[in-house]
């Protein structure tokens, strides 16, 4: 688990961290083992989220203990879309998320229901992530536009080509247009 900890001496604000987040809803603070609201503090990240700083609008008391750590939030960050291609940043990025969420849940000492909740949450969205892949790679995405394909030119190939009789045939001159010249 990424944590840091500080004690307070009634006159800094702001305290350092140096640990890599998602989104600024993923660190969390305790003063003296009470988890603050994100409205208690500020979170100001560095530009490539490896770090940052935590700014309290009023000094912690002098001999509080603050902890500052990471709780990755377990939501959606990236939303694949049917018959859009899978860019590969974007699918690592969506595993490094999910290893970084597991890593964090088996760090924290949690009750077993808090666990059995997120346990499932990340479960179902390792099922979904892998049948949109599974779908993707097994040509399910191909697929259905290959049967949109092959419908239309199904509907459109007999108002292009009247069957005069078989293609090996000479075209009359009344049904060149149809044939093209063989």
């Amino acid at each position: 688990m990424y944590k840091i900890s500080y004690t307070g001496d009634g006159v800094t604000c702001e305290f350092l961290f140096a640990f890599p987040f998602f989104q600024t809803a993923d660190i969390c603070v305790a003063v003296d083992e009470g988890a603050l609201t994100a409205s208690e503090f500020g979170v100001y990240p560095n530009e490539d989220l490896t770090g940052g700083t935590v700014i309290f609008p009023a000094a912690p008391a002098d001999g509080a203990r603050i902890d500052i750590y990471r709780q990755v939030t377990l939501s959606r960050v990236i939303d694949y879309q049917p018959t859009a291609k899978i860019d590969p940043e974007d699918l690592n990025t969506d595993f490094n998320f999910l290893l970084a969420a597991l890593r964090d849940v088996r760090q924290i000492d949690v009750d077993i229901t808090q666990w059995q909740n997120t346990h499932d949450n990340v479960k179902a969205f390792l099922e979904y992530t892998n049948n949109l892949v599974t779908d993707k790679l097994g040509g399910g995405g191909a697929l259905g536009v290959y049967n949109n394909l092959v419908s239309v030119l199904a509907g459109a190939l007999p108002l292009l080509i009247n069957d005069y009789g078989y293609i090996t045939d000479p075209a009359p001159n009344e049904n060149r247009d149809d044939y093209g010249v063989l």
